[in-house]
């Protein structure tokens, strides 16, 4: 989820609980445990890749969460001169525990067992800005300000609306998914994985995904629509404007029975693609990508490049983030390596 959204439940969980001991020292606490697990975004500041290796690690371990909850009650019982420790440690640790939950409903992936395993845990449910989970925090915060004697119970309805809204998108994720599993029957290909993702603007949206031995099948779905989504016409596709984004973004989504997938070949035959593969640079974006292709090879001026994408952030038209490359020389040596427009890893 997004930090202000994570910071927001920290306050709502701490103001669920509402103890008397510590009294808005608690909120102060929920919302700073709230953000702390998204604190290595400064990670960022170095390269892209050093960011997205380590983003969602050490921070986010349910293993290391009960020793965070341990030092920060300490500080909190230092800072506010309010001797009561597990005060803190009770608000501390669910909203640490919450933020990691919350994160792990997104598709990213996080490391809750860093440093002892590095897998990326992904539910799929909630696309990582959400507006109706946010609301479902945001408004009633607000109420809580005017309505303070109901702080606690308004509150705790606040931590029941997220439950059933997340329960409510669990269950249009499993319709996603049988779609897409039907779509995969009927390919006649060894099937390695099936997803289907959630989409920005509505619970409604998926991007299903299937991957065989050779390709990666991707599609749109919107589960409430009928009738065919009509196509942008080229005019439009041109401006930029907001109107123009969202007309494109609508376009994609088609109704179940008449979802397009479009496909990719997962490698190509090239000597080039071998070796880039054989380079630590790729291994790590492998390690990374969920559904990772072969997006280009090029051969100009004596040089030869390699371009990867993950399929899971490809939007057609609108969105292809996290592209990374390797160059080499004729003799094989690289070049250059890194993700197209990190200025700190590309060499031209």
């Amino acid at each position: 989820m997004d930090s202000l959204t994570h910071t927001l439940t920290g306050a709502v969980v701490a103001r669920a609980i509402d103890d008397e001991k510590v009294g808005n020292w608690g909120t102060i606490a929920g919302l700073a445990m709230g953000f702390f697990p998204d604190s290595d975004f400064v990670l960022g500041l170095f390269n892209r890749q050093f960011y997205l290796e380590y983003h969602r690690d050490f921070t986010h371990s349910l293993l290391l969460i009960p020793l965070y909850s341990l030092l920060f009650s300490w500080l909190l019982v230092k800072i506010s001169r309010r001797n009561h420790f597990w005060s803190y440690y009770k608000i501390c640790l669910p909203v640490l525990v919450s933020h990691v939950i919350l994160d792990l409903l997104t598709s990213y992936g996080t490391m809750i067992f860093s440093p002892f395993f590095e897998h990326r845990f992904s539910w799929d449910l909630i696309f990582i800005i959400d507006l109706i989970f946010s609301g479902i925090i945001f408004f009633p915060l607000l109420v809580s300000i005017f309505w303070k004697r109901k702080v606690k119970w308004i509150s705790r309805g606040s931590m029941i609306g997220l439950t059933l809204y997340i329960l409510f998108c669990w269950v249009q994720h499993h319709r996603a998914i049988e779609l897409t599993k039907a779509f995969a029957q009927n390919l006649n290909e060894d099937i390695i994985q099936v997803a289907s993702m959630p989409q920005p603007l509505s619970p409604f949206r998926w991007a299903n995904y299937i991957e065989t031995k050779d390709e990666i099948y991707q599609g749109f779905v919107d589960l409430l629509r009928k009738e065919p989504a009509l196509l942008v016409d080229k005019q439009s596709k041109s401006r930029s404007d907001f109107s123009s984004f969202f007309r494109r973004l609508d376009s994609l989504y088609q109704p179940p029975g008449m979802v397009y997938y479009q496909s990719w070949k997962k490698l190509i035959n090239s000597p080039w693609v071998e070796k880039a593969l054989a380079t630590e640079g790729v291994k790590f974006y492998y390690w990374f990508a969920r559904f990772p292709v072969v997006k280009s090879v090029n051969s100009r001026d004596r040089k030869h490049r390699v371009e990867f994408m993950d399929v899971r952030f490809f939007v057609p038209g609108i969105r292809m983030p996290f592209i990374y490359y390797v160059e080499f020389d004729d003799s094989g040596k690289v070049q250059s390596e890194g993700f197209v427009g990190d200025r700190k890893k590309e060499v031209k």
